[in-house]
């Protein structure tokens, strides 16, 4: 009976994200992947420079040429209440900082300003930031432990806000606060720092460990750093620096930086590995909600997220061996459609729910069927001799107690008789009683009486014994 059994089981959790784009249009490694924040648009950079695609039709989108300016290290999607064009910002190995914003004329995507930050070292992270006055405000991290803020105003300048060096820090990611203060995490020391707008310090934390990349969720006041151990990590923004939990990954085989970020509203970690897998885990309990398979093995390091109108979309990348094509993926999950409540009212049937309920009826009537005609003998024989069992108890009960009234009437009654005709009532009742207790124990013992065999006796000398008459009338 257990394929019963697994039959009625609830279906497991069906797969929350769905591969819906695989891209390999790009040679090299890819370092850098980023939504636009309207998520029709996918950036992707690495040692090939910039490349766009169309998130609906999976299509490369034209980029004018520009003057190439080293590996992309990271790039981030801006936008003002300037204009409707989105703006893109990324970084490179060499120390520039280059903004990217798509013709509303001829759609291309064309170079509109480009700066070498100090010294020329790697800009290893990028954060952006509306300003009040419609501006868009940079927070940028290089290899040499400098923090600064730059504004690209109306007139495509860059303007400088402030420039501060940390002593001992590597930032390897960087984010805005709602009050235009500065996270920073060092990739190195595990260093959590806060810097207000003049670019102090005014809290600071270690999180004990390695940092390879850190996501924030202002929202839910929470920040998740890949620890490049066993997984990623989470913990509070306004914490000493305890970990709230840990999501463990397979143990990894080499101790690479990982990007991880928030998914669905915060619900969700999302981080890379180096087994090929993406790793989607839920936030309040740790617990994996699934793996999507990358690749079969190897790194993936490159992840990056976009939540839009209830819909969570990943996109994930691997650096490349030489200059073989790099394969970008992207799965799709609308966590909005989980959360619409079903009406008291009115029952949402869908067809495969009905399906489903008509194949389980349909499965108890052709076990109802083969049980009855298998095994309607033995319930049939199993309820006639309960029934008999029952009726002749209950017969044999009331004959006895009968018998015994009538003997106690004999005894204790005032009634005198005499002579022959009282012996023969005396007998007749013995009798009675005699053949009641013995149809009290057959019915007891759950037999049933034989007519051939009990219906007449013999005595001693073979004369028929006639109970129904009493013994001094035989013979």
């Amino acid at each position: 009976m257990s394929f019963l059994a697994n039959f009625f089981n609830k279906p497991a959790q069906p797969e929350r994200y769905k591969l819906v784009a695989s891209l390999n249009a790009y040679s090299g490694s890819v370092h850098a992947l980023a939504i636009s924040n309207d998520g029709h648009i996918l950036a992707g950079g690495g040692t090939e420079g910039i490349k766009f695609w169309d998130v609906q039709s999976r299509k490369e989108l034209t980029c004018s040429p520009h003057e190439c300016r080293g590996t992309v290290s990271c790039a981030v999607w801006a936008t003002t209440r300037q204009t409707a064009a989105e703006t893109l910002c990324y970084g490179t190995g060499l120390g520039y900082i280059v903004f990217v914003r798509r013709s509303l004329i001829d759609k291309t995507f064309q170079e509109i300003c480009a700066r070498r930050l100090g010294s020329g070292f790697e800009i290893t992270c990028l954060s952006w930031h509306s300003s009040a006055d419609g501006n868009i405000r940079i927070a940028v991290g290089t290899r040499d432990k400098m923090v600064q803020v730059l504004v690209l105003n109306a007139n495509l300048q860059l303007q400088s806000v402030f420039a501060v060096q940390l002593e001992t820090t590597i930032p390897k990611s960087v984010a805005f606060t709602d009050s235009r203060d500065i996270y920073v995490f060092g990739l190195y020391d595990g260093n959590f720092m806060k810097l207000n707008e003049e670019g102090n310090v005014i809290k600071e934390i270690n999180c004990q460990s390695v940092i390879g990349h850190a996501a924030v969720h202002q929202k839910r006041g929470v920040f998740v750093v890949d620890n490049a151990i066993d997984g990623f990590t989470l913990y509070r923004l306004e914490g000493e620096g305890e970990s709230v939990r840990t999501f463990t990954t397979a143990v990894p085989s080499m101790s690479v930086p990982k990007q991880v970020v928030f998914g669905e509203e915060g619900k969700v970690v999302i981080g890379g590995s180096d087994n090929g897998l993406v790793y989607v885990f839920d936030r309040k309990t740790g617990q994996i909600i699934q793996t999507l398979r990358h690749a079969d093995v190897g790194l993936v390091q490159t992840i990056t997220g976009r939540d839009l109108d209830g819909r969570c979309t990943i996109a994930s990348a691997s650096p490349g061996p030489g200059r073989r094509k790099t394969t970008i993926k992207m799965w799709a999950y609308d966590y909005a459609a989980q959360k619409v409540p079903e009406s008291p009212l009115k029952n949402h049937w869908s067809l495969s729910s009905i399906l489903m309920i008509l194949t389980q009826l349909l499965a108890l009537l052709v076990m109802s069927v083969f049980l009855l005609v298998n095994y309607k003998d033995r319930f049939f024989d199993t309820a006639v001799n309960h029934l008999q069992y029952v009726t002749s108890a209950t017969a044999a009960d009331d004959f006895s107690r009968h018998v015994k009234a009538a003997m106690m009437f004999e005894d204790y009654s005032g009634i005198k008789t005499e002579g022959r005709t009282k012996g023969h009532a005396a007998g007749d009742i013995r009798l009675l009683q005699e053949l009641a207790d013995k149809l009290m124990e057959l019915a007891r013992a759950g037999g049933e009486i034989d007519e051939d065999e009990h219906q007449e006796d013999y005595d001693n000398e073979g004369t028929k014994v006639n109970y129904l008459v009493a013994p001094e009338q035989q013979g």
